[in-house]
């Protein structure tokens, strides 16, 4: 009998040094870093649009969709801070987003794409905030009157990486494409890609600026530039837009944008026929086949290629 007590004593000292010794390696393992984010603005704070989250352990989205276009605004939220991607076209859009901002209450940057008003518009609302961008994107809007004009600082100008708001982004560019300077940028920790209007959700794109009886082709430029982000990016879980929204199935929209821009470039050189018969002759059938082709498009940019879009006696896109 007393062998048994000691045995039994025994084994319960063999016990508590192995529950310690567990308790002792979890207190030491690294497991998965989470934030507490706490409850989202309301979304009745945007009632010009609406706002999506996605709340991940160490990060949290925000997408902003303001009016039919849509434009689209993403803020980056981390523990500590946010970082804003595009402005939207209006003031309006900036205020009802500086209040959502102000309910956060986290110091902030802002990432513009490109030097287009509908992505910087809303820059007087947040003057107090450093302004980043690729190089040859910064050097353009430090350099445009209808941007300066809300905004006084220097935009930072970045090639490669730089750490913004605790994220470390890799900045590159696409040149002569949707437009001069199209600028994209991604995070490799959280697998985060934000090509601007380089890539756009279920929305008609923006052609204006396609000049095929040019040299340089700028659908040409645009596919070869999208092809590079498909190989690289495919694996990515999220691709946030300049017009619509976000999405994770990175690859397939890739290949709607790259089939949608096939499509408006054979339209438009005479390659491809009209589903009713014949071949375009002016902007507004190639606007008119690509809605029958996409029905389920939202509106977007692609009509202002049409003649009289931005003032009495616009000829409209040099398509032909």
């Amino acid at each position: 009998m007393k062998y048994l007590r000691l045995n039994l004593w025994g084994m319960a000292l063999i016990a508590l040094a192995l529950f310690t010794a567990c308790d002792n390696d979890d207190d030491k393992s690294p497991g998965i870093e989470m934030v507490d984010f706490g409850a989202s603005p309301s979304s009745a704070l945007i009632s010009t649009g609406e706002v999506n989250v996605i709340t991940e352990n160490t990060v949290r989205y925000h997408t902003f969709n303001f009016d039919v276009a849509p434009y689209t605004v993403t803020l980056v939220e981390t523990k500590n801070n946010i970082v804003i991607v595009d402005l939207g076209p209006a003031p309006v859009f900036a205020d009802e987003l500086k209040t959502y901002v102000d309910e956060i209450n986290k110091p902030g940057a802002v990432i513009i794409t490109h030097n287009h008003g509908d992505h910087y518009g809303g820059a007087g609302s947040f003057t107090d905030w450093d302004f980043y961008a690729e190089t040859a994107v910064a050097n353009q809007l430090n350099n445009t009157e209808d941007f300066t004009n809300v905004y006084s600082k220097n935009v930072i100008g970045i090639s490669g990486n730089q750490t913004i708001g605790e994220l470390e982004f890799t900045f590159n560019k696409v040149s002569n494409a949707e437009t001069g300077e199209n600028g994209y940028f991604f995070n490799e920790e959280h697998k985060i890609l934000f090509p601007g209007d380089l890539v756009y959700n279920l929305t008609h794109i923006y052609l204006r600026e396609y000049t095929p009886n040019d040299a340089d082709d700028e659908i040409d430029n645009w596919v070869t530039g999208l092809n590079l982000l498909k190989a690289e990016f495919s694996n990515y879980n999220h691709l946030f837009v300049g017009h619509n929204d976000s999405r994770s199935d990175v690859a397939k929209v890739l290949e709607e944008n790259i089939d949608y821009l096939m499509n408006a470039q054979a339209l438009i050189k005479g390659s491809q026929q009209l589903t009713n018969g014949g071949y375009a002759t002016s902007q507004q059938e190639v606007v008119d086949e690509l809605q029958l082709l996409y029905p389920n498009y939202k509106v977007g940019g692609l009509m202002l290629s049409l003649p009289e879009a931005f003032f009495p006696g616009d000829p409209g896109a040099d398509w032909f």
